[in-house]
């Protein structure tokens, strides 16, 4: 104990111990009847460390009353365990009625003293661990001076009668002491005594001694027996048990029955105290120390460290002063063990402690360091205590020797010198001492707060208390329980098992769980920053390639970056696709045996699982609080180790100090880097806009024109560019060339400056009537301001000039010309555009045995048909009158219209002679019909029945007009939508003008099947006409 504060409450500058504690041959004498009996007991020495209970008090009071005849209560039963303290009160009444120069001494402050006229009184003692050839009537005969008095019941062996015992005590002044019966009842039973044995002899025997004691003749004899409670004699309790019955029978009352210690009160530490020391502190000085201690606990209270109230504390302090109120709790839980001797053995156990801690070798943590002896302050590399330990339970000498004290080589001993404290040896002797209990159902171990709470002292640092125990609990071998509960079994726990397993793990087996977990701690997931992982590689497996940055993870080196990857990085030509992550602390071994632990418990665990072993098991629950324990130890290693992060620049490899962040067991390793190299502005995401490209455009692209291969190689090998996410660059090229500020030439990107491009013109069809084969065109310049058009020829600055950005016309071809007439661009070639003549026919109708056949194109140009099945194109007739006769049994007529080198669809008119026309329904079928919905409501309808009929608009054409603002879709001829396509198209359309009205125009609708154009007809209402429909 260091703290000053303290010094003047030390055990050793308030208490002194007395010489006796010091005495080994003293130390291991156990005091019996015989040494009584023989006088081999100094009196005054004995009283000197003699203290009286209750149970002493009422026996010395009441015995002394028998003896000067004023008690008619003759027979004391002295009821508790093995070493409970009834021999001590045998020897203390018969030393006193035998010794009346001692009495005022012994019996100093008692309520009662003995009459002065009551001299020296025969003492007569047996214990049941001596022979007694004569029987136990004999021994007392013997005792008595009156040997012959019973001659005639020694051969054979026979039970005096009561008168007996009424002739041989009358008149005597005497006190019989009667030890150790149950092992004589248990050796006499195997004793034949005619078709007896000398067990029911005794017990006859002391039956009519005890009624004999009721009578008048007996009335200043005194008898004191023991009986044992919960002893291996069985059969002699039973006995004694009849024996009493019997005297309760025949005297009318019961032997008054004693308890000589109560161990379960104040009185175990008075009889320590009188026993081991011959000087203590003042009640003033007792409340010092308790205050001390209730400080230290206040503390720990305030911490959250335990729940102890240190007030009710402290009043404990006071009354086990100079032990600690933690001592009788705990002796209280293996008092019962098999074998302990209760009172005497505590008495041993602590006699060995305090010698122990006033030894002089011991100064450093003896009671010069101490303020109360607490239960763990018992020395286990001591011999002597190490017996008495083993006396207690011999179960536990493996944990002592492996997990508490081995002479500096316990897991204990070696927490406590890292620490530079004893936390981690008290606290293993505490739970030791708390799980002694060796009977059914015991109470073992503690609690970490109620651990804490025992540990708490004046100058003691009990912060450290909870970790402490958590790591010795991941090291003990012998350490069980949670958090709710810490305890020594005599078997190995699964610490033991770990232990052993991680001795069978070579270095390269907890390489392979590091790389495990260091490639899941830093798993690509966006991969901005880098694009694969290498944990603890091999240098020559090493592979860093142009496409993607190579994260690698290495063992720390007292140069920092190891020189064999500086070699690596020296001689790779992407120099700008690797960074190291390292350290340069020797903290790499550390993290190989969290390598090895980790791996090792995740063995155990996947056997507990393999065997389906329950999850409530406390091994399994034992195992899983290791892995979690393990998996921190992991975290802080790795924290420890890899402290570096090396990145390409300009001047080479440059570095970063890397903290790890751990988030509960979480760990976002990408991201980390990421900020790192952001901080560093090694890494941007700045990658779109006019800054990126000339950043591309002045450190990649420095030539004009260059393959896109060779751009992307100098990213890779250029250490001075950024990292950032791996399509930039390939998206930032898309961009150039959709923008036209790229072009691109083969395999090679050219950045320009490029010559500007020539004028041109855009020809956009709004609207055609069919009938008449009128367009409204809308004509854009492209690159130019003014445009000029012609029909019949090629536009030239001197044709008619567009006036507006519309033009209405019937022509077939038309030539437009744009010209910018600011000069800046050269006029391109004229752009022809071509009208589409429309044919149409009106279904044929039968004049006499012939049919007849109108036919109709917009805008003008020649009909050709023919009836035969030939190719009117080629070989067809001009259709030059109102109608075509169609001769009888002409199965189709073929027209098609033809101008300028313009030519329409060719019509296959199919002519029915045995029965009117119909659609057929099974086959796809087209209806020419124009399609012109006038307003939003009517453009729905239609777009809704096209859905409903799964039909499709050919060529369609989308206005939507707010206002003088409007915004128009236009598709090629041969183009077919759907509904769901239009309808979509139209939300678009309207969305960028947020409203207006809506018109759809198309040339015609197809249909899957003829059936849906019947039900669509049905539906509208509307009428099919034969001319209208092709299939």
């Amino acid at each position: 104990m260091s703290n000053t504060s303290t010094v003047s409450l030390s055990l050793a500058s308030l208490i002194k111990p007395r010489s006796s504690v010091f005495d080994t041959q003293r130390r291991d004498t156990v005091l019996d009847l015989i040494d009584l009996m023989e006088n081999r007991i100094d009196p005054h020495a004995f009283f000197q460390e003699n203290y009286v209970t209750e149970g002493m008090s009422t026996l010395l009071e009441q015995g002394f009353k028998r003896l000067d005849g004023k008690n008619e209560v003759g027979i004391f039963l002295l009821k508790q365990a093995m070493g409970g303290g009834k021999t001590h009160n045998l020897l203390t009444f018969g030393l006193l009625a035998r010794n009346p120069g001692v009495r005022d001494q012994a019996l100093v402050g008692m309520p009662f003293q003995p009459s002065r006229s009551l001299g020296p009184v025969k003492v007569v003692a047996f214990s049941g661990r001596h022979d007694a050839p004569l029987g136990i009537w004999g021994a007392i005969a013997e005792g008595l001076g009156k040997k012959d008095h019973f001659k005639d019941y020694y051969s054979p062996l026979q039970a005096p009668g009561q008168q007996a015992w009424e002739s041989l005590l009358d008149g005597e002044t005497a006190l019989i002491l009667l030890d150790e019966l149950p092992p004589y009842f248990d050796n006499a039973e195997s004793k034949a005594i005619g078709n007896s044995n000398l067990a029911r002899v005794t017990q006859t025997a002391l039956a009519n001694l005890f009624v004999a004691l009721e009578r008048p003749g007996s009335r200043k004899v005194c008898l004191v027996l023991t009986d044992l409670n919960a002893t291996a004699y069985a059969n002699a309790g039973q006995f004694m048990r009849d024996a009493l019955h019997n005297t309760k029978q025949e005297a009318g009352r019961l032997a008054m029955a004693l308890e000589p210690v109560k161990l379960n009160s104040d009185e175990l530490y008075r009889i320590l105290r009188v026993r081991l020391f011959e000087e203590l502190p003042s009640e003033a000085l007792r409340l010092e120390v308790a205050q001390a201690y209730a400080a230290a606990l206040r503390d720990a209270k305030k911490m959250g460290l335990t729940d102890e109230h240190p007030e009710a504390f402290a009043e404990r302090v006071i009354k086990s002063y100079p032990f600690h109120p933690l001592l009788r709790d705990l002796y209280g839980r293996f008092r019962e063990n098999p074998g302990f001797q209760q009172t005497r053995g505590l008495i041993r156990l602590m006699r060995a402690t305090v010698a122990e801690l006033w030894n002089p070798a011991n100064n450093a943590q003896g009671a010069q360091d101490r303020v109360l002896i607490a239960p763990y302050d018992v020395n286990l590399n001591d011999d002597a205590t190490r017996t008495e330990i083993a006396q207690i339970n011999s179960n536990l000498q493996n944990a002592v020797a492996h997990d508490i004290a081995s002479g500096g080589s316990a897991v204990a001993e070696e927490l406590d010198l890292r620490e530079g404290n004893r936390t981690a040896t008290d606290a293993a002797k505490l739970l030791l001492m708390a799980s002694l209990a060796n009977v059914q159902n015991p109470t073992l171990g503690l609690s970490i707060p109620d651990a804490t709470a025992a540990l708490a002292a004046p100058g003691r640092d009990i912060t450290r208390v909870k970790a402490i125990l958590e790591d010795l609990a991941t090291r003990a071998w012998y350490m069980h329980g949670t958090d709710a509960k810490l305890y020594f079994k005599n078997v190995k726990n699964i610490n033991a098992e770990l232990d052993d397993q991680m001795r069978t793990l070579s270095e390269e087996h907890a390489l392979q769980e590091l790389r495990t977990r260091l490639e899941s701690m830093f798993e690509v997931k966006a991969g901005y920053v880098y694009g694969r992982v290498a944990a603890l590689p091999a240098v020559d497996a090493l592979d860093i390639r142009e496409d993607r940055p190579l994260l690698v993870i290495f063992r720390p080196h007292e140069a920092g970056l190891h020189p064999d990857l500086r070699a690596v990085y020296e001689a790779t030509p992407w120099k700008n696709r690797v960074a190291f992550l390292t350290g340069s602390k020797g903290t790499y071994q550390s993290l190989v045996i969290a390598g090895k632990r980790l791996r090792a418990i995740q063995g155990i665990l996947g056997t507990l699982e393999a065997e389906r072993t329950p999850p409530n098991d406390p091994q399994m629950l034992q195992a899983r609080d290791l892995a979690d324990k393990a998996a921190a130890q992991f975290q802080m290693a790795v924290r420890e180790t890899f402290t570096t992060l090396h990145y390409p620049t300009k001047d080479g490899l440059s570095t970063a100090d890397f903290r790890m962040e751990f988030s509960g067991n979480k760990y976002e390793g990408e991201k980390q880097v990421e900020a790192a190299l952001r901080e560093r502005q090694k890494f941007t995401d700045e990658v779109s806009g006019e800054t990126f490209r000339k950043k591309v455009e002045s450190r990649l692209f420095t030539q004009q024109t260059l393959p896109w291969s060779e751009i992307k190689k100098r990213a890779a090998s250029n250490s001075q560019w950024q990292w950032h996410k791996p399509d930039a660059l390939d998206a930032l090229r898309g961009d150039m060339l959709s923008r036209d500020q790229w072009r691109e030439e083969g395999n090679y990107i050219n950045k320009g400056p490029f010559a500007q491009p020539d004028t041109d013109v855009t020809v956009q069809q709004l609207s055609r009537d069919p009938d008449s084969g009128e367009v409204r065109l809308r004509v854009v310049p492209v690159h130019g301001t003014t445009i000029y058009w012609d029909e019949g020829g090629d536009a030239t600055p001197a044709s008619a000039r567009l006036e507006g950005s519309e033009l209405s016309t019937k022509a077939l071809n038309i030539s437009f010309l744009c010209v910018d007439d600011t000069g800046d661009h050269q006029s391109g070639p004229a752009r022809s555009w071509h009208n589409s003549l429309t044919l149409k026919y009106r279904s044929p109708y039968q004049v006499g045995a012939d049919r007849r056949l109108q036919l109709q194109v917009a805008p003008h140009a020649t009909i050709r048909y023919t009836t035969d099945g030939s190719n009117p194109r080629a070989h067809g007739a001009v259709y030059s009158g109102e109608f075509v006769t169609v001769p009888q049994g002409t199965a189709k007529v073929l027209v098609i219209a033809e101008r300028d080198g313009v030519y329409s669809e060719q019509l296959d008119i199919p002519m029915r002679w045995d029965k009117a026309w119909t659609v057929e329904a099974g086959k796809p079928a087209r209806w020419s019909k124009a399609v012109q919905s006038s307003t939003t409501a009517e453009t729905f309808t239609y777009l809704d029945r096209l859905k409903k009929y799964s039909a499709q608009v050919v060529a369609p054409r989308i206005t939507v007009v707010d206002g003088g603002a409007f915004v128009e879709l236009q598709t090629s001829e041969d183009r077919q939508m759907s509904g769901e396509d239009l309808s979509a198209a139209v939300e678009y359309l309207r969305g960028l003008l947020s409203s207006g009205a809506v018109q759809v125009l198309g040339d015609a609708t197809q249909f899957a099947r003829g059936q849906d154009l019947l039900d669509w007809a049905q539906d509208a209402k509307q009428d099919i006409s034969e001319h209208e429909v092709s299939q």
